[in-house]
């Protein structure tokens, strides 16, 4: 069996989903020698692992439009589709790693330890160690180290503080914040596909199935939240993308209470399922559960509730964020799960920090996904794919510039950052006044 030697490379991303895939090939762009790790078999993240297979939020920008225009073109459903399927964003992402001979991607690599050297009483990453196979273990050096995981992960074994729940209202000023913190966090909810089969019945009248309508392609008699000229007039494909239930997990970190989870769910979809597979549909659950929120890494700078809803930009603004409250409301979760959530609500565009991207403390290292540094009240907006995708673009550019100039990321001058990103190779949209 092959020994797998360790390596070097000046910037590792581990995470290939939707922020790290953009952080990999913007830092590939901007000269940097990659490594991307994923310690599933497959990339794509979230659409890979809990079928969310369409776009949320806005704007939709640099690597991620390059991704959406690669799935129009080649892997649509039917013309005008809202959703795509799984494969398709994974064919999709891959032929954009291809075109970045810069990259090295490692599949089935997982991170089990943080290198750590100490340079002038900071902590600073310079590397991980990755397990491949029980036992079988290599290292990675890396000059930057970007968290994409979407659990903060590396960051947490890197010593950086993490933030899990509900924030207290007197710790970020915030109106919408309970009086006390906790540790309730948003609600894991399951996605699937049903396929209809030949001779396929229609469902019952006014019988909804799951959290909400189906979604994406728009079936007959039902209403998708985009709705689409192209796709209402095109062929019904008999495959539609639906939201099954909603439940609480006491611990999202916690794979025994994710487990739970998983059984409960189970058995809120039970009478669905049951109703569709009598009537010839066919059932194809995703791999995982959906889990919105984790721990949140304290950065130099936390994405709060005032900072949305005043639609701040900040001066080292490196990604726009459009995209509401949305810790999953009560009229969108299913009677057999109860309600799960009390506050949701639309807001106004605002700017994602390049502070937010900087764990407090630790040098070497940057973070971007939904684990980035806000409240829970904030993440519940900034954890879309849009927005998290055009973090992660952020994180690559940084990260190249980190290494080229042989800098700790919070040296970096945002200024170069931001130019950096305008640039014909990461066309990232950095205002809503920009084309």
């Amino acid at each position: 069996m092959a020994h797998h030697d360790d390596l070097t490379t000046d910037v590792l991303v581990v995470g290939a989903g939707a922020s790290g895939l953009p952080a990999a090939i913007a830092a590939a762009r901007a000269g940097a020698k990659v490594t991307l790790i994923e310690e599933d078999p497959v990339i794509g993240g979230a659409p890979s692992d809990y079928y969310v297979c369409l776009f949320y939020g806005a704007p939709i920008t640099g690597v991620l439009k390059e991704l959406e225009d690669l799935l129009k073109a080649k892997y649509s459903p039917v013309p005008g589709a809202q959703f795509f399927l799984p494969s398709g964003f994974q064919r999709a992402w891959a032929e954009l790693l291809s075109r970045e001979p810069n990259i090295q991607l490692i599949t089935g690599a997982r991170a089990t330890d943080v290198r750590i050297e100490d340079r002038k009483g900071k902590s600073s990453v310079t590397g991980i160690s990755v397990e491949v196979m029980p036992g079988r273990h290599f290292a990675i050096d890396s000059k930057v180290t970007i968290d994409c995981t979407g659990s903060g992960i590396v960051s947490i074994m890197a010593g950086c503080t993490a933030m899990y729940g509900r924030d207290a209202k007197a710790d970020f000023g915030e109106p919408n914040a309970p009086e006390k913190s906790d540790d309730r966090v948003q609600a894991v909810t399951w996605m699937y596909f049903i396929q209809k089969l030949p001779g396929a019945k229609p469902l019952p009248a006014g019988r909804k199935v799951g959290v909400s309508v189906n979604t994406g392609i728009r079936p007959r008699g039902h209403l998708g939240p985009w709705p689409s000229e192209e796709a209402e007039s095109a062929p019904d494909p008999g495959l539609y993308l639906q939201w099954g239930c909603a439940v609480r997990c006491r611990d999202t970190r916690d794979p025994v209470e994710l487990s739970r989870a998983h059984q409960e769910a189970y058995k809120a979809m039970e009478g669905d399922h049951a109703l569709l597979r009598e009537n010839g549909y066919m059932i194809y659950l995703a791999p995982r559960i959906g889990v919105r929120e984790a721990s949140r890494i304290l950065g130099e700078h936390v994405i709060t509730e005032n900072d949305i809803t005043h639609s701040v930009f900040p001066d080292d603004t490196i990604a726009v964020a459009d995209y509401g409250f949305d810790d999953w409301r009560p009229h969108r979760v299913s009677e057999e799960c109860g309600n799960v959530d009390e506050f949701g609500a639309a807001t106004a565009r605002y700017g994602i920090p390049y502070r937010a991207l900087i764990p407090q403390g630790v040098d070497g290292i940057l973070v971007a996904g939904k684990c980035m540094s806000g409240t829970h009240i904030a993440q519940s907006s900034f954890r879309v794919m849009p927005i998290v995708a055009s973090a992660g673009q952020a994180a690559g550019v940084a990260a190249a510039l980190s290494a080229k100039y042989n800098l700790q990321p919070r040296a970096l001058d945002p200024e170069e950052i931001r130019a950096l990103l305008r640039t014909q190779p990461q066309h990232l949209q950095l205002s809503f006044d920009e084309a």
